[in-house]
C-alpha cells in the first residue's frame, strides 16, 4: 500500500501498488510519452493519430504523477513544491503549484520547467529535478573530492553573465543555493534583487553563511564592487567547499560580521588552481577601491578561456 500526497486538497492517500491492467488506451498514451518525452509532448499534435489520442495524450494531469509522503518535507507544503514520480515515462520530476492566474512560460529563463497543466483552481508545473551549487559541494565534501575547475570557471561565467546583464542593485547577492545546475548542462542564476528583503537577510538570519560586502553590510553606499566581493565569496566556497564567512564555532554567529567588517579573511586551500586562488584573493578585498570590478574579473575569465583553446 502507497502512502500518497494530493496537493491540491492537499491531503494523504492509499493506494494498492498493483493495480489491474492498463487499458490499450493509456498504454499508447504512455509509449508516445516516453518517446516523445515530457517536454516535448504537445509535439503529438504532429503525428498521424486520431484528434482523441492526441488530446488524451497532451491533457495532463495529477494522476499521471505519484507524490510519497515519505519523501515530503515541511519546505515542500511552505514552497508548494513537491518531488514526484511520472507514471508515463517513469521519470522523477518536481511539481510546483501556483495559482490559476499565475503566468508562467515554458522558456529558456527556466530549462528546468518541461510541462504544465491546470487542475481545479490550480496550475501544475512540471521541472526536471536540478542541483544546486550547495548541494554539489556538500555531495564533494560527502565524497572527499573537490569541484572540477572547469564547473567552477564555467559556474563564474554565468554568475558573471547575471550581474553585468541586468540592472542589479548593489546589495542584492546570489548564494550557493540559488545556483541550479540542471541535467542539460545549463547553468541558472537566481538573484535576490528586493531590497528591504535583502538587508533583513543578514540580520534576521545571522546562523546563515553571508555573502554581503563590508560596504553592504555598513550601509556605505556600495556600488558594482559588491558584486565582486559576492563573487569572491562564491569562488571561495567553490574552492574550499565551505562558506567564506559563516559561523565556523556554531556559537558566535555575530563574528562573521566582525571578521568581515575588520578585513578577516579565510585561507583558500593551498591545493586551489592558483588563477583562481589569485582571483579570490582580489575580489576579498575590504576597500572597494582595491578590489577587483567585475570588468576586472571579465577579463580574467578571458584569458583563462584564451589558455585552454
Amino acid at each position: 500500500m502507497l502512502r500518497l500526497y494530493d496537493p491540491i486538497s492537499k491531503t494523504a492517500y492509499e493506494q494498492e501498488e498493483t493495480r489491474d491492467p492498463t487499458s490499450l488506451q493509456s498504454q499508447s498514451r504512455k509509449a508516445i510519452v516516453q518517446n516523445l518525452t515530457l517536454r516535448c509532448i504537445e509535439r503529438v499534435k504532429d503525428l498521424p493519430l486520431p484528434d482523441t489520442l492526441k488530446h488524451r495524450v497532451t491533457t495532463l494531469s495529477m494522476k499521471d504523477f505519484l507524490i510519497d509522503v515519505e519523501r515530503l518535507r515541511p519546505v515542500n507544503h511552505t514552497r508548494q513544491c513537491y518531488p514526484a514520480y511520472c507514471c508515463l515515462n517513469n521519470e522523477d520530476v518536481i511539481i510546483k503549484i501556483f495559482p490559476k492566474y499565475a503566468s508562467v512560460s515554458l522558456s529558456d529563463y527556466n530549462p528546468s520547467l518541461i510541462a504544465s497543466f491546470a487542475e481545479d483552481d490550480h496550475l501544475c508545473c512540471v521541472f526536471i529535478p536540478t542541483q544546486s551549487l550547495a548541494e554539489k559541494i556538500d555531495k564533494a565534501n560527502e565524497t572527499g573530492c573537490t569541484l572540477d575547475h572547469s564547473i567552477i570557471w564555467q559556474t563564474l561565467s554565468s554568475i558573471m553573465n547575471v550581474f553585468q546583464s541586468k540592472n542589479i542593485s548593489p546589495i542584492a547577492r546570489i548564494s550557493s543555493t540559488s545556483i541550479q545546475f540542471h541535467t542539460s548542462g545549463h547553468i541558472t542564476v537566481n538573484c535576490t534583487h528586493d531590497e528591504s528583503e535583502q538587508i533583513t537577510t543578514f540580520e534576521a538570519k545571522i546562523n546563515m553563511p553571508v555573502y554581503e560586502a563590508p560596504e553592504v553590510i555598513g550601509r556605505q553606499k556600495p556600488d558594482t564592487k559588491a558584486h565582486s566581493w559576492n563573487i569572491g565569496c562564491l569562488l571561495y566556497e567553490m574552492l574550499a567547499l565551505e562558506p567564506a564567512f559563516y559561523d565556523r564555532s556554531g556559537t558566535n554567529p555575530f563574528s562573521v560580521f566582525m571578521d568581515i567588517m575588520q578585513g578577516n579573511m579565510p585561507s583558500v586551500p593551498s591545493s586551489a588552481n592558483n588563477s583562481l586562488t589569485d582571483l579570490v584573493s582580489h575580489c576579498l578585498v575590504s576597500s572597494p577601491a582595491d578590489r577587483y570590478s567585475l570588468q576586472d574579473i571579465t577579463d580574467a575569465i578571458i584569458l583563462h578561456n584564451a589558455k585552454t583553446l
